[in-house]
Parts: structure tokens; sequence; C-alpha cells
């Protein structure tokens, strides 16, 4: 089974960005990240060492409870029928974990980072054992296996939104230590809610 990392890790002011994200961010993965992407195997990533992280204008913030990890597996040629479970994220405030990011800091954005909460790991392992099944029983019958992992952060308006391209970058980690990979880097919020019909008085403002 090969798992493919969705490119899809918005910081989402409404549900629709997950999915126009999905298909508008591809070609914002930088080139760079590619040999870097193909080298994390996370058939059998320690998962207690996963961090995501979004850079997002400092206007918008992370909603407690809102950030996931999206594990879908499925036998290939039936994706319609594919299994997905999603695994609660919680912010992580380690220092010395920010600062693997230090390098990737700007004028008016803030940079958020998740870890996995102990529930949301033994979910997502207990997912990826049964997804490492599915393919050893498809593998027995000649067939082929597939899966994908994808991060959904829901966030909301703080303040008024600055004029201009809001832009949007995320991050991922998968090795103890390591750097973190760019997945989408400098993805234009208004450009993609504007392909989706709406605009950015869509977005939610924050409840305090």
């Amino acid at each position: 089974m090969r798992f493919f990392l969705a490119p899809a890790w918005p910081m989402r002011a409404l549900a629709l960005l997950v999915l126009v994200l999905s298909v508008g961010a591809c070609s914002h993965v930088p080139i760079s990240s590619l040999p870097q992407l193909a080298t994390l195997d996370l058939e059998t990533a320690d998962l207690t060492v996963l961090r995501a992280a979004v850079r997002a204008p400092k206007e918008i913030v992370a909603v407690p409870g809102g950030a996931f990890v999206v594990m879908s597996y499925w036998r290939q040629g039936d994706e319609a029928r594919k299994t997905t479970v999603q695994a609660l994220l919680e912010v992580e405030t380690d220092p010395k974990a920010l600062a693997a990011l230090k390098e990737e800091e700007r004028a008016g954005m803030r940079i958020t980072l998740f870890r996995l909460t102990e529930e949301g790991r033994r979910k997502l392992e207990a997912a990826r054992s049964e997804a490492l099944a599915l393919k050893s029983d498809e593998l027995a019958k000649g067939r082929r296996a597939s899966g994908s992992l994808a991060v959904s952060a829901e966030g909301c308006v703080r303040s008024a939104l600055p004029a201009g391209p809001l832009l949007l970058s995320t991050y991922l980690r998968l090795k103890p230590g390591g750097n973190f990979v760019t997945l989408i880097q400098d993805i234009d919020l208004r450009t993609l809610l504007a392909q989706a019909g709406s605009d950015e008085s869509a977005m939610k403002p924050c409840a305090n």
C-alpha cells in the first residue's frame, strides 16, 4: 500500500475550502519538497512525533477541537467505498518544536503547530493497522490497496483581514528532530474563495 500525502492542509474558514484546496493546491507544492515527501514512510512512522503546521495571516486563528488528521484507505479501483478516519489534533506549544519553524516566520503571519492528541494517536494507529491488514489481504489476492493522509484545521477571523492576498502555507514532520517539509507554499485564500463563488465575508468570526 502506498499512502499519498494529500496537499490539502487548509486553515479553513468554511467547509468548502477543504474541497477547493484539494483541487487547487497541487500547483503550490514546492518542487524542492517532492524528494523529501518521497522518503516519508507513513506505514512505519512513529505517530508520537507527527507534527503539522499552518502559516496564515495573524488575523486567522485556529479553533480548538477543529483540527484533524484524516486517513483514508481503499481497495484499488474501489475508492467509492473507502474507509475514512479522523484523528483529533491539538495545538503544540513546546518552544523547541516551534523553533524548528523559525525560518518560516513572516511579518504579519502566524504559525500554528499541531500534534496528535493521545486519543487521536491511538485512533490513527488503529486505522493504520487496519489499512495494512487490507494491504496484506489484497496482495494475497493479486490486488492492491491505496491510502491517503491529509490534515484540516478550522480557523476563525479575530479582526479585520488585510487587503491583498491571504497567503497560506502548510508543513509536515514525521521524523523525530527532522525538518518540516513544505506541503503548500503561499496559496491565496481569497483566490480559492473566489473560485468557489464566495469571498472572505463567508469566514466566521471568532467567538471571543
